[in-house]
């Protein structure tokens, strides 16, 4: 018979906490494993996470020579420790201890049974810790499969399930598997629900309705809010206090999401539940505990409503019965925010230095937690010397705390930066900037290295003010200071594209390639990263202050030295891992060129110190340039709507070669623009160009300058995402075979009707399922042509030029792919609408893409003749010259301020490749046939990748029937320009 018992004891061990059994008798042994549990109860409870771990081993330790290791108490003590491990960031650990309780559980009890369940559940945590979501797949579906055969597939216990098996499909984007599984969770509680407001039916409604408003299926979404909102307003037994709340959340979500429509009618229907409620208990019960709260939770709905006089009504008379009864609950804070908004800062300083000694005196370790609050008002009032007091000894008191390398201690320096900027200090704002961005840039890197692409998106958005502010300091506040200028360039080249980076050269991306051998350096780098960065963020408290410095130390070299075994694996792994500093940049700048890196950036009005309602100024574009040796040099272009609009005017212009305007619009941007960052290049004309925002789309060889001459006669122009490409381009890997042409793919037929696209693509296949790929005999006579050129290359043709055959490419000297290429645009939201708060949004890597053979059909697999961005991000280029993307709109990808181009361009250079030609529009067949074929001719014959491309323009420019940029322009050279030998 199996031990079915067994697990039930260690669940039940697990939820009554660590307290092992007390004998009359004790042993040696028992009274050791009592003192252990006291010693590690005590840590747990001060969160000291590190040394728990510690102590956690040796009560496994001594349990296990007690009892045994198979015993339900060692079990338990295991159980304990990976749990320890785990909170202390050591997943790999934790995954090895999870595994063997999962082996042990199979052991006594079958794969199958609810044993093995239980051993499962924990284990995730350390595997999302990891962003390791292929390996969770199948523990889910396994999970849910057992839960299916022990519970039944119509149980409550299998619906549970089934949510956890969506949120993993969410986090990898498979949106459309996602929601058929949320959905058939959902009917299972439906059918299951004894009441329609049954707890498990509101939270499946809830999560459905989040995923439809997510994926932009607003009017389902807006009907299921709908549905709670009713259920919420006829529910008889539902509490005041969960009833408003749900609707705050539904309301939260239409404020945020711009249908202030929906949101205000819920709003005020929330300010008259609690209103009634609170009037009801102040009657009856007039020391129930929840008045305070719903007084607290009332001004804050009329303060969401912009109705600050009762928002201070309902406040006021919280913080007043929060003084009655002695406790302290923040509330005083809270209106302190509302009393600045009222422009009342005399008034919300006291209320804040009466929450800080109320604090203080039930705390007096947190005697400086609103010392930040206190002097951002008196930065507001002028009082600037009594606000540096407070946050110098604030900043003291963190760094005992935390440490210099926490975030809290990096916040409270671009605090301390501010009043100084206020101030006039312009030197000391300065060095605070620069300590506090360069600790953000050490937690950015662990984010980066450790976190989800969710995380990396939520930690940009929150904290992309760094970069607007490391820019606009130099305009605003230090317009002629050097210095200022290398601290907005280098947090530019730390910041522009770093996500798309991260996302495509990740542990995962990275692991995939690699042997099992050198996978398993992998798992321990993560490992040590993880507990780095809860090291980091737990502050001293997690070791003890003696031993802080010495694990934060023990790590870094732990990391160093894995970082530096992984790197010589891979050459991606030596590109993401690279310290980011404008001297070794500036190094790889060659000496007769400059730098130009283009930024669109939010400014700020220096004499604004406090907006109760945030109203940014318009938006503007600056460019820094920068060259071999010296200072960047920064230039503010003006206002971002005049130079996107005059982009807009000039891309229409070109795509047109019966457009006679094509010099006048090309003329205005060059004034825009280029006009005031030439004089800045002394001369020089060779150009590495990053623009940011519309920019990236823009030939700037076809602007025209004031002696009405295309800058093409000038400059050579290479691009860049960023500078600090030039980092990635310095990790030189040999070419693994020779050239690779795809040309003329057989796209088979008609596209499949609407409604029937395939599964398995989920994302974006309703817009592909819209296309219609015509036969391109054009780019079979160009791979002719290159292949006479270049001899030696092989050619795929045909229903040979498939999907398949490019992934299984691997560092070719030169791929060259002739075909359609795609950009999918968003649906624009409609009128009155925006992003929902913490919105999913599709990963802009699916929306770019080039099209072979098949791609008619989009048959479902691996192999359905799309290939997108995100699919090209894979592909192993490491020691590929030359990309040439020969299609249309292949440079082209969502315009994203502060992250460049994401589309093609990008993805090919994370894949690997050394440089890039790509187009912007669809070009004309002839003209480019004769383009690739001059090309080609010039690289064979050594010249610079950018130059021959440059040299062959010219080429076809001079011939009148090609004068217009439409037929040589749309092609961008990126990446090296140094020539082919290797």
């Amino acid at each position: 018979m199996r031990n079915a018992g067994w697990v039930i004891a260690l669940v039940v061990a697990m939820v009554a906490g660590t307290a092992a059994p007390v004998h009359a008798n004790k042993t040696i042994a028992e009274h050791e494993i009592e003192k252990l549990e006291k010693e590690l109860s005590d840590l747990q409870m001060k969160q000291a996470t590190f040394a728990a771990v510690k102590v956690a081993r040796k009560l496994y330790e001594a349990q296990r020579k007690l009892t045994g290791e198979e015993s339900i108490h060692t079990q338990r003590r295991k159980q304990t420790l990976a749990s320890a491990m785990q909170t202390a960031g050591d997943h790999a650990g934790s995954i090895k201890l999870y595994a063997e309780l999962l082996q042990t559980a199979e052991k006594l009890n079958g794969p199958d049974s609810r044993e093995a369940l239980y051993a499962l559940m924990p284990m995730v945590g350390s595997y999302w810790s990891q962003n390791r979501l292929d390996e969770l797949e199948p523990i889910y579906v396994r999970m849910a499969a057992i839960s299916k055969k022990l519970d039944g597939e119509k149980s409550a216990a299998y619906a549970s399930q089934l949510m956890q098996l969506g949120t993993l499909l969410n986090a990898r984007n498979e949106y459309s598997s996602a929601q058929r599984v949320y959905e058939q969770s959902l009917a299972i509680h439906e059918a299951n629900a004894k009441t329609k407001d049954d707890p498990m039916l509101l939270s499946g409604l809830q999560i459905v309705a989040s995923v439809y408003w997510q994926t932009n299926q607003k009017p389902k979404a807006i009907a299921i809010y709908d549905r709670i909102i009713s259920i919420v307003q006829t529910s008889k037994t539902m509490t005041v206090m969960m009833g408003a709340s749900m609707l705050w959340g539904v309301a939260a979500v239409y404020h945020y999401g711009g249908r202030e429509d929906l949101a205000k009618p819920l709003s005020k229907k929330v300010i008259e539940m609690f209103e009634k409620e609170i009037a009801a208990l102040e009657k009856t019960n007039p020391d129930d505990p929840q008045i305070l709260s719903m007084l607290g939770q009332l001004g804050m709905n009329y303060r969401q409503l912009d109705d600050l006089a009762n928002a201070d009504k309902a406040l006021s008379k919280a913080v007043a019965l929060e003084a009655k009864r002695g406790g302290f609950g923040g509330w005083g804070s809270t209106l302190a925010d509302l009393k600045r908004a009222q422009g009342k800062p005399k008034e919300a300083l006291a209320l804040l230095e009466k929450a800080q000694a109320e604090l203080t005196k039930i705390a007096p370790k947190s005697s400086t937690v609103y010392n930040m609050q206190i002097a951002e008002v008196l930065r507001q009032l002028g009082d600037f010397k009594r606000a540096e007091v407070l946050l110098t000894a604030h900043i003291a008191s963190l760094e005992k705390t935390y440490g210099k390398k926490h975030p809290f201690y990096g916040m409270s320096l671009m605090s301390m930066a501010r009043v100084y900027m206020t101030s006039g200090k312009i030197k000391q704002a300065e060095q605070m900037l620069r300590d506090s961005l360069e600790i953000s840039e050490r937690e950015l890197s662990l984010v980066l290295k450790a976190g989800t692409e969710a995380d990396h998106a939520v930690y940009f958005s929150r904290n992309g003010y760094q970069l607007d502010l490391a820019v606009d300091f130099g305009l605003g506040f230090a317009p002629k200071s050097p210095s200022a200028a290398r601290l907005g360039l280098t947090t530019l080249l730390r910041r522009k594209g770093r996500v798309l980076d991260a996302a495509a050269a990740s542990l995962a991306t990275i692991r995939s390639k690699l042997s099992a051998d050198d996978r398993k350096l992998l798992d321990d780098l993560a490992s040590a990263r993880t507990q780095l960065a809860k090291l980091t963020v737990a502050g001293p408290t997690a070791t003890g202050e003696a031993d802080y410095a010495k694990e934060i130390s023990k790590l870094e070299d732990e990391i160093h030295k894995l970082e530096i075994q992984v790197g010589k694996k891979s050459a991606a792994y030596r590109v993401v891992s690279q310290a980011i500093e404008l001297s070794a940049v500036q190094k790889l700048i060659p000496k007769d060129a400059r730098l130009i890196e283009i930024v669109n950036f939010q400014p700020s009005d220096p004499k604004v110190v406090y907006q109760p309602k945030y109203i940014p100024l318009p938006r503007r574009y600056a460019a820094y340039i920068v060259g071999h040796t010296g200072d960047p040099v920064f230039v503010d272009l003006g206002s971002a709507a005049a130079i996107d609009a005059a982009v807009e005017k000039f891309r229409t212009s070109l795509s047109d070669p019966a457009d006679t305007k094509a010099a006048a619009n090309g003329r205005a941007l060059h004034d825009l623009t280029m006009a005031k960052i030439i004089p800045k290049l002394g001369g020089a004309t060779t150009i590495l160009i990053a623009p940011d925002g519309t920019l990236n789309v823009v030939p700037f060889s076809a602007l025209v300058d004031d002696k009405n001459e295309f800058l093409i006669k000038r400059f050579t122009f290479t691009y860049l995402t960023s500078g600090r490409d030039l980092l990635r381009l310095n990790v030189k890997t040999a070419a693994q075979g020779g050239g690779v042409i795809f040309a003329d793919p057989t796209f088979d037929g008609a596209p499949v009707p609407k409604g029937d696209a395939p599964k398995t693509r989920g994302r974006r296949s309703a817009d592909l399922a819209s296309l219609a790929w015509p036969a391109l005999p054009g780019t079979g006579e160009e791979a002719t042509e290159v292949e006479k050129t270049m001899r030696g290359m092989t050619i795929f043709r045909g229903a040979k030029a498939t999907e398949g055959e490019v992934k299984r490419v691997h560092g070719p000297k030169i791929l060259h792919l002739a075909t359609h290429g795609f950009f999918l645009p968003d649906e624009p939201p409609p009128k009155g609408e925006s992003a929902p708060p913490a919105a999913t949004y599709e990963n802009p890597l699916l929306r770019s893409g080039l099209a072979f053979a098949g791609a008619n059909k989009l048959s479902s697999g691996t192999d359905d003749g799309i290939l997108t961005a995100m699919e090209a991000s894979g592909l192993d280029l490491w020691g590929t010259k030359l990309v040439v993307l020969s299609a249309c709109e292949t440079g082209a990808g969502k315009i994203t301020n502060g992250d460049g181009v994401y589309g093609l361009r990008r993805a090919l250079v994370i894949a690997g490749a050394e440089s890039l030609v790509m187009t912007l529009w669809q070009v004309d067949d002839v003209a480019t046939k004769e383009l690739m074929s001059g090309y080609y001719k010039r690289l064979k014959a050594g010249k610079p990748r950018s130059s021959a491309l440059r040299d062959v323009q010219l080429e076809i420019q001079g011939r009148a029937e090609y004068a217009h940029p439409f037929f040589w322009a749309s092609f961008l050279p990126a990446g090296d320009n140094t020539p082919i030998t290797r």
